[in-house]
């Protein structure tokens, strides 16, 4: 106790302060035997060594059912981590697509030009024009034929 500061030590060498310890350590240990008897014992303890030992036979040992929540949790954090894995290499395909589109796109102007460029994309957008339109028209006339069709 030569390390503690000079007003700790004479506090710590108080009778009083002495008599508080060992009480409480005492009053403690009391309290905490009569929980025991008084609370776990009869409402927690007896309940449940009577209802494991009258389904002994039908039910698993607890070592057992800890193992299985072990295994499940487990399980999930594999697939937790398989999930993220998966993820980052979609989500990474995913921007490289992108990414390299868009630079394809810009090589593409660059080489060819603005004016050629935006006549390709004229054309483009009258092909897919026209598809969507020939779509449209020969779904209207099966929804006609549909609703002409004898029922």
């Amino acid at each position: 106790m030569d390390f503690l500061p000079e007003n700790l030590q004479t506090v710590l060498q108080n009778p009083t302060f002495a008599y508080l310890q060992t009480t409480t350590q005492d009053q403690l240990a009391s309290k905490l035997s009569n929980l025991r008897t008084m609370v776990l014992q009869p409402y927690i303890i007896e309940p449940v060594s009577s209802f494991l030992a009258s389904y002994s036979s039908t039910m698993p040992d607890l070592l057992s059912l800890f193992l299985l929540a072990i295994i499940i949790l487990v399980s999930i954090k594999i697939l937790d981590y398989a999930y993220r894995v998966v993820m980052f290499w979609v989500t990474l395909a995913f921007r490289l697509v992108f990414w390299g589109s868009i630079l394809g796109l810009g090589w593409y102007v660059y080489r060819v030009g603005i004016e050629n460029a935006s006549r390709d994309v004229g054309w483009l957008w009258g092909l897919i024009y026209g598809f969507v339109g020939d779509f449209q028209e020969k779904s209207k006339i099966a929804a006609a034929a549909y609703e002409n069709a004898p029922k």
